[in-house]
């Protein structure tokens, strides 16, 4: 087949739905959510913003649906992993994190931020985070693994895990917004990932128990520091 066949191909409804969703995704991972403009979107794919109405029937459905995709496509990533311990499976995924982001700047964290720091879009509703919550109930249910195979204490709340892995996250998306990628390269995240999740293991619960109760007694004492 010619260069110029292959170029003219006409593409199915669904591949260029597809086409048109990855666009949009890009341009939000690099303009925010404002600057994500029905023109250049049309223009990314090689459409005029009048065609591009033929596949979304409005800028508000395209961009709902490129935000859900994302989240499932993060759903499916986290998901992924065939480790069968699940706070080393929390480990692999933080550590993973930043290579992903890397390859995947269209799916992560950080079109989020721009979104929310975009002035409000009311017509947009509460779309912007759902993706989140998915992502949320994914490594929920991760934590509750963990605690029935006894990998993660079970005293500590599957949100508290799950809030923990998305500060993570978030701290380490900002970092590279901010310029200091080489914190997630040279080690520093992954030692403090080490650290936090250590703190869900069962043999910390006796030790926290321990020191909380060594506090309760130097406050008996007189000796509580507050």
């Amino acid at each position: 087949m010619s260069s110029y066949v292959k170029r003219h191909v006409r593409k199915s409804q669904t591949e260029r739905r597809e086409e048109i969703i990855d666009a949009t995704l890009k341009l939000l991972g690099e303009y925010g959510l404002e600057g994500t403009t029905v023109s250049r979107i049309a223009a990314a794919v090689g459409l005029t913003p009048g065609a591009l109405y033929r596949h979304f029937e409005s800028r508000t459905a395209l961009i709902n649906e490129a935000n859900m995709v994302a989240g499932e496509r993060a759903v499916n990533w986290i998901a992924a992993s065939n480790e069968p311990d699940m706070l080393r499976r929390l480990e692999e995924l933080g550590n993973t994190h930043a290579a992903w982001a890397k390859a995947n700047l269209n799916t992560v964290v950080r079109p989020f931020f721009l979104e929310v720091a975009a002035p409000q879009q009311p017509d947009l509703g509460g779309q912007m985070t759902l993706p989140l919550y998915k992502s949320f109930q994914a490594l929920s249910d991760l934590a509750e693994e963990g605690k029935r195979q006894g990998t993660i204490r079970p005293d500590v709340p599957s949100q508290d895990v799950v809030w923990a892995m998305f500060m993570f996250a978030w701290v380490e998306d900002i970092a590279v917004l901010m310029g200091a990628g080489q914190f997630v390269i040279d080690g520093t995240f992954a030692r403090n990932l080490k650290r936090m999740l250590d703190s869900f293991r069962p043999d910390q619960a006796a030790e926290i128990e321990a020191q909380v109760l060594f506090r309760s007694s130097d406050c008996e004492s007189g000796r509580c520091v507050r």
